[in-house]
């Protein structure tokens, strides 16, 4: 059995994404198009604001090619925004006002934009040199809109958006990606998936991330409404479970971290649920427990942002024992292949290309890393380059089943992590001589620890070195723990031995300054904190994401708290405050206080003056 699969043909050419949404808005123009907080949109209204943004930017000289950068919160304007460029011609830059400045700033000057879509609130960010154009100063014009123009023809190899990833070098990558293969991989999973104008679909991911197009668009090419979770909501599983609920929402695409999340949010009602899980590698357990939820049409998708969003998926059954990487989307090539170049027999591993319409033109401006990831298909020149996706995968059976990476690159939480960016970002604080980072745990469990060597004469802080990290790293980046070393140890061949440092990571425990829980709720609250950190014992004092915590694993605290205090914190009440076990436990004497009657606090407060409170 050959380890070569290829997708089925289809003809792509011709079609942009705008013109199959322009065909909905055509049928459907009253129809309600997007769905943000209390606001609507129309498809006519949305085409209207489309068009008169679109008349902007050809103004202001974007047409093909030209890359216009996009800054703002999650909104109904971040949609037409994309859109917008598209039907000027251009290309969009995401930007997420969430990262570091100088992250951003980095990407502004590295693509060379000279037009942003932003808002007012962000004007102060950006560099001279660069046109800023704030959606709310222009919301009346918006508002009022413009007739759509004819559509956009479709261009071959047309750029279609440039997302920076991680790099392995300190600094982010741009991949350019082209209409075409977007639009062949939103045909193909709607074809699968049986969309069409009843369907009701939900975003959550910052458009920084390519799979954002899938969870936006697929819903509006069919016709279908598009709801839009706010940043508050897309974070706090109990809201989305609320939002899911609310809207009847019945089209979802999310990582696994996300699916753990929902579940234990209780996520429920999900009868007739089309789902996309993909980012990162999942288990079959993760499954049953979706399946057992009711969702009826479950789906693992793969792929890289170098091969335009997902290149294979599979459906997933309960009878399925293992999640293999699926089938090849349309147009679309996969190549197992041995050290040699060739394709592997069946039962072997080997690395993983992708071939086809979707695989990008390449890094901008970086032609030394595009050829090296990106090379002349052996087997067929007349398919185009294939790219090495750098994982490591088994062919047995006609399937491919993911087994590890041949690099550095980590899937944290779905986000793509080249840990050398980490690395490179730490020792730029004075006082680090050398810096390695490494995973600790697998799928929700999965944290960042940093183990640092500091320079002679030097004592480093963590939360220095912490600080240092958040000024140069988005979020997801920064490690939960950082740990000091005086030397790091080797392996046989003078490496450094990250297996070895993964295990001293695992073995993490809370502060040496220890100190007691002092009363029933704290001590009710640390155990919640022990068992969801794997932790024999915390302080009161400890900080949350200094014992390995994250924004997911916080959501599953929060929801223990409330279910075992009968609470309503929100994740929100958590983020605000110091996060520990002793603030922690205050807030539920708050919340608990809070939902008393004038009668009971009247008779709380006669029980403690007469010393009879327990």
């Amino acid at each position: 059995m050959n380890a070569v699969l290829y997708g089925k043909e289809r003809n792509t050419k011709g079609i942009t994404l705008n013109g199959l949404i322009r065909e909905q808005a055509d049928k459907y123009p009253e129809k309600t198009a997007l769905k943000c907080q209390n606001r609507t949109l129309s498809y006519g209204e949305m085409e209207r604001r489309i068009a008169a943004l679109a008349a902007i930017l050809r103004e202001m000289g974007v047409k093909e090619e030209t890359l216009v950068g996009i800054y703002m919160d999650r909104s109904e304007e971040m949609i037409i925004s994309m859109m917008a460029i598209w039907e000027a011609g251009g290309a969009y830059v995401p930007l997420d006002p969430s990262h570091p400045k100088d992250r951003n700033r980095y990407i502004i000057e590295q693509s060379h934009i000279e037009v942003i879509l932003s808002e007012e609130k962000y004007r102060d960010v950006f560099t001279d040199g660069c046109h800023v154009i704030c959606l709310d100063a222009i919301k009346s014009f918006l508002d009022k809109g413009a007739d759509p123009a004819p559509s956009r023809p479709a261009v071959p190899g047309k750029l279609a958006y440039v997302i920076f990833t991680s790099g392995s070098t300190g600094k982010p990558k741009g991949v350019m990606v082209e209409e075409e293969g977007m639009v062949n991989y939103l045909q193909s999973v709607s074809d699968r998936l049986e969309l069409d104008a009843d369907t009701i679909g939900m975003a959550v991911v910052t458009i920084t991330f390519d799979i954002s197009i899938s969870e936006l668009f697929l819903p509006l090419m069919n016709g279908g409404t598009l709801v839009v979770a706010d940043q508050e909501t897309a974070r706090d599983g109990s809201l989305l479970v609320k939002l899911i609920r609310d809207e009847k929402i019945d089209l979802c695409g999310f990582t696994p971290s996300t699916a753990y999340m929902l579940l234990d949010s209780g996520l429920d009602h999900a009868d007739g649920m089309r789902m996309l899980i993909g980012g990162e590698p999942w288990s079959i357990t993760l499954a049953g427990d979706l399946l057992s939820h009711g969702v009826t049409n479950l789906w693992n998708v793969y792929g890289p942002t170098e091969t335009t969003i997902y290149s294979a998926m599979t459906r997933i059954t309960i009878k399925d024992n293992a999640i293999s990487i699926g089938q090849p989307i349309e147009q679309t090539d996969l190549y197992v292949l041995n050290d040699q170049g060739q394709p592997v027999s069946d039962g072997e591993e080997g690395l993983l290309f992708i071939g086809g319409i979707g695989v990008a033109r390449g890094y901008f401006e970086n032609e030394t890393l595009t050829r090296e990831r990106f090379i002349p298909n052996p087997f067929d020149a007349s398919r185009g380059r294939i790219y090495n996706t750098g994982d490591i995968v088994r062919f047995q059976g006609g399937e491919i089943f993911y087994v590890g990476r041949s690099d550095f690159q980590v899937k944290v939480h779905g986000y793509r992590i080249e840990l050398g960016e980490i690395e490179s970002a730490l020792v730029k604080h004075p006082g680090v001589e050398q810096a390695v980072a490494v995973v600790i745990g697998e799928e929700k469990d999965a944290r960042i620890h940093a183990f640092l060597k500091a320079k002679a004469g030097v004592t480093l802080q963590p939360q220095d070195i912490k600080e240092t990290a958040e000024e140069l790293l988005p979020y997801y980046m920064v490690p939960g723990k950082f740990t000091i070393l005086e030397e790091y140890p080797m392996t046989a061949n003078l490496k450094v031995d990250r297996k070895a440092l993964m295990a001293m990571g695992a073995e993490t425990e809370s502060s040496d300054e220890y100190i007691a829980p002092t009363n029933e709720i704290e001590e009710a609250v640390a155990e919640i904190w022990k068992d969801l950190l794997g932790l024999e014992r915390v302080s009161i004092r400890d900080d949350f994401l200094e014992l390995g915590g994250h924004s997911l694993l916080a959501n599953r605290l929060v929801n223990r708290i409330n279910k075992a205090f009968e609470t309503t914190i929100t994740l929100v009440e958590f983020f605000s405050r110091p996060m520990t076990v002793e603030e922690m436990a205050l807030m539920v004497e708050e919340n608990l206080l809070a939902g008393l009657s004038e009668e009971e606090l009247a008779a709380l407060m006669q029980e403690e003056e007469t010393g009879t409170l327990a």
